[in-house]
C-alpha cells in the first residue's frame, strides 16, 4: 500500500514544475496555462498565456473578439451552439457568447459573458480547474482541484448536483472526466477509476484500483478504459473488472510517463509518451505494433486527420505519420534554412485541433500556428496578444 502514496506524492511534487500556473513579476500576477485550440463554423477559439479567450477568423486570420479572464487557463474551450465554455485556474467556469463576432466592434472588446459559475471551496483546498471540461447534451462536468466533480446546466450554469451530494474522489482532480452513456468515468492520481452517475453524481457499483496513480485522463473504447500511469505504463481495464486486461510495455517500463490521453482508432491505441515516443498498440492484446521516436517529450495527444496521424512534441516539431506503418514525415520550418530547425520556433504543450486539412496549434510564444498538412506549409504565426 506504500507505492500508490509514494507515486502520488512524487506526482504532486513534480506537477507544479510542469503545470506552471500564476507567478509574480513586479508584484502583478502573470497568467500561464496550456489551453488548446477548438474550431467551429470557421472560427478558432483558444485560451492564451495572458489569461484571455480569443476568437480568430480562420479565413482572414484576424481576431474577432477576446475576453479577459485574468486567470491562468488550462482547459481547452468547448464550443456548443452560440456558447464557448472554459474553466479557469481561479475556479470559474465561463460561458461566452460566440455571437460577439458578428457585432464588428473595435478592440478592446467588451466582455461577452452569458453566465459565470464559481467552484465551491472547502477546508482550505484549491478549487482550481486544470482538467478539460466534459459535455453531454444538457450538462457540463467539471473536475476540480478540490477533489470533486460537478455537473452544471449548459444554458444557465446552475448546479445540477448540489455540493453536499458530491463525493470527494481524490486529493486533487487534474484529469478530465469522460462520458459513456449514463456514466461518467474519472481517473485519479491515487490510482482509482471511479464510475459516477451523470444524473446524480453518485458513485456507482464499480470502481478500479491500480497500484500506481493515473497520469492521463481516461479514454474508452469498446467497453474498456485506457489510461497512462505514473509507473510509466499504459493500462487497459475492462469496465466492470477489478483487474487490468494488460499493461504496456508488458515488462520494462517506458522511458517516462504517458501524460497525454491516448487516441484509439480501429482497434489501435496511439499513445504519446514523455519519453518522446509515439507507440501504436493493439487495444485487445496490448501488443506493440510500432513505435516512433520524436526525440522530445510528447505532451499533447495525437489527432487523426484524413487517415493520417498528426503528432507534435514539446520541442515544436510536427509530424505526419502513417497509422498503419509508423512511417513519418516531419513538417519543415519554412522560415529557416536549417533543416534541423523545429517546425515552429516555440514549444508545444497545448492540445491542438484540425479542420479541412489545416492543423491549429497554440505555441508557448502566445501565437497561433496554422499547418497545412497537404502542402507541408506553416503559415505566418497569428498573434494572440491584445489588439488595440
Amino acid at each position: 500500500m506504500k507505492q500508490p502514496k509514494k507515486l502520488f506524492l512524487v506526482a504532486i511534487a513534480l506537477l507544479p514544475l510542469i503545470l506552471t500556473s500564476c507567478s509574480l513579476f513586479g508584484g502583478a500576477p502573470v497568467s500561464r496555462g496550456w489551453a488548446g485550440t477548438a474550431f467551429r463554423d470557421g472560427i478558432i477559439y483558444v485560451g492564451t498565456k495572458d489569461g484571455r479567450v480569443v476568437a480568430i477568423n480562420a479565413s482572414t486570420q484576424s481576431q474577432q473578439w477576446d475576453y479577459t479572464v485574468n486567470s491562468a487557463i488550462y482547459t481547452t474551450p468547448i464550443v456548443d451552439g452560440d456558447l464557448v465554455y472554459v474553466g479557469t485556474y481561479s475556479g470559474q467556469v465561463l460561458a461566452l457568447s460566440t455571437l460577439a463576432r458578428s457585432q464588428n466592434l473595435t478592440f478592446p472588446q467588451q466582455r461577452y459573458g452569458e453566465w459565470e459559475w464559481d467552484c465551491p471551496t472547502g477546508k482550505g483546498k484549491s478549487n482550481a480547474i486544470v482538467a478539460d471540461l466534459a459535455m453531454s447534451e444538457d450538462a457540463l462536468y467539471v473536475a476540480s482541484s478540490n477533489g470533486r466533480v460537478y455537473s452544471l446546466d449548459k444554458g444557465t450554469g446552475d448546479e445540477n448536483w448540489k455540493r453536499e451530494d458530491i463525493p470527494v474522489l481524490a486529493e486533487k482532480l487534474w484529469t478530465s472526466p469522460v462520458i459513456q452513456g449514463d456514466t461518467l468515468y474519472v481517473s485519479t492520481f491515487a490510482g482509482h477509476v471511479y464510475a459516477l452517475s451523470v444524473e446524480t453524481g453518485e458513485s456507482l457499483n464499480w470502481s478500479f484500483k491500480s497500484d500506481a496513480g493515473f497520469a492521463s485522463s481516461p479514454v474508452i473504447y469498446e467497453g474498456a478504459i485506457y489510461a497512462g500511469s505514473f509507473d510509466r505504463h499504459l493500462y487497459a481495464v475492462k469496465i466492470g473488472s477489478n483487474v487490468s486486461m494488460w499493461k504496456f510495455p508488458q515488462e520494462k517500463p517506458a522511458g517516462n510517463w504517458f501524460w497525454a490521453s491516448p487516441l484509439v482508432n480501429e482497434g489501435i491505441i496511439y499513445a504519446g509518451c514523455l519519453d518522446g515516443k509515439l507507440y501504436a498498440i493493439e487495444a485487445e492484446t496490448g501488443e506493440k505494433v510500432w513505435e516512433f521516436d520524436t526525440g522530445d517529450p510528447i505532451v499533447s495527444s495525437p489527432i487523426l486527420m484524413d487517415n493520417l496521424l498528426i503528432v507534435a512534441n514539446e520541442a515544436g516539431n510536427v509530424y505526419v505519420i502513417n497509422p498503419q506503418t509508423g512511417n513519418s514525415e516531419r513538417i519543415q520550418n519554412p522560415l529557416s534554412s536549417n533543416s534541423n530547425a523545429p517546425t515552429i520556433n516555440t514549444q508545444i504543450k497545448a492540445s491542438f485541433c484540425a479542420y479541412g486539412g489545416l492543423v491549429y496549434i497554440r505555441g508557448e510564444d502566445n501565437q497561433l500556428y496554422v499547418v497545412n498538412i497537404e502542402t507541408k506549409i506553416v503559415s505566418k504565426p497569428i498573434s494572440l496578444t491584445t489588439q488595440e
